[in-house]
C-alpha cells in the first residue's frame, strides 16, 4: 500500500476520517486494515492505551490486481489538540489468513481546533513514491506550496525553504525516514531507498 492521501488536519470533534491509498498484488479474499496512532518523537506509533483515536478492519479491496481506493475511518477516542499522529496499515492475505504487517510509512496528520471546514476538507497533500529513490513528487489540492523543508527523524533540518513546482530531488539523502514540510507546517513522513 503506497501513496497515502488524507487530510493533514482533523479537527478534534471529528468522527470520520477519509483516507485514499494505492494498492497493488490484492488477491481475491485479501483485506485492509487503517489505524491512526500517536507518533513518537521518531515517527513511530505509540502504542499506548488510548492513543489510537481510529481504527478500521476487514475493508474488503475494490478490485483485485491494483487500483485505488478511499475508506471512512471512524474516529473512536477524543483527539487532543495539537498532536500529531501516524497511519498504519497492513493487508490481511485471504489465501492463508497472513498478512503483511503494519506498514508505519504513511503521512502524518494534525488534530488541530483551529483548522476551517474549508481547510479540512478541501486541502490535502501528498507525496510519491513512497519509497523513493531520487525525485519526490509532490501532489496537492486546494493548496499552494511556495517552499518545502526536509527534516531527519530527529527533527533536524536537511533541506530547508527549497523552492519547489512538482518534485524535489532527494537523491542526495542517505536510506532512512524523513519529513516533508510545506511553508504552511504541513507535514508528510517519506521513506528514503
Amino acid at each position: 500500500m503506497t501513496n497515502l492521501v488524507f487530510e493533514p488536519t482533523i479537527l478534534p470533534t471529528s468522527t470520520t476520517v477519509d483516507i485514499t491509498f494505492d494498492y497493488s498484488g490484492i488477491s481475491a479474499g485479501d483485506v485492509f486494515e487503517w489505524q491512526l496512532f500517536l507518533a513518537l518523537p521518531d515517527g513511530t506509533p505509540n502504542w499506548a492505551s488510548g492513543r489510537n483515536i481510529a481504527y478500521e478492519g476487514n475493508i474488503t479491496p475494490n478490485a483485485i490486481g491494483s487500483g485505488t481506493q478511499t475508506v471512512t475511518i471512524n474516529i473512536f477516542n477524543d483527539p487532543v489538540d495539537g498532536e500529531v499522529f501516524t497511519w498504519t496499515g497492513k493487508i490481511t492475505l485471504g489465501a492463508d489468513g497472513s498478512d503483511t504487517g503494519f506498514n508505519n510509512a504513511g503521512n502524518l496528520v494534525t488534530i488541530s481546533s483551529t483548522a476551517s471546514t474549508d481547510d479540512f476538507f478541501n486541502k490535502t497533500i501528498s507525496v510519491y513514491p513512497n519509497p523513493v529513490k531520487n525525485e519526490l513528487n509532490i501532489r496537492n489540492t486546494g493548496l499552494t506550496i511556495e517552499t518545502i523543508s526536509i527534516l531527519d527523524m530527529t527533527g533536524k533540518t536537511i533541506l530547508k525553504d527549497v523552492k519547489v513546482i512538482e518534485f524535489v530531488d532527494v537523491s542526495n539523502l542517505t536510506q532512512g525516514f524523513y519529513f516533508l514540510r510545506t511553508n504552511d507546517n504541513r507535514t508528510i513522513k517519506f521513506i528514503k531507498n
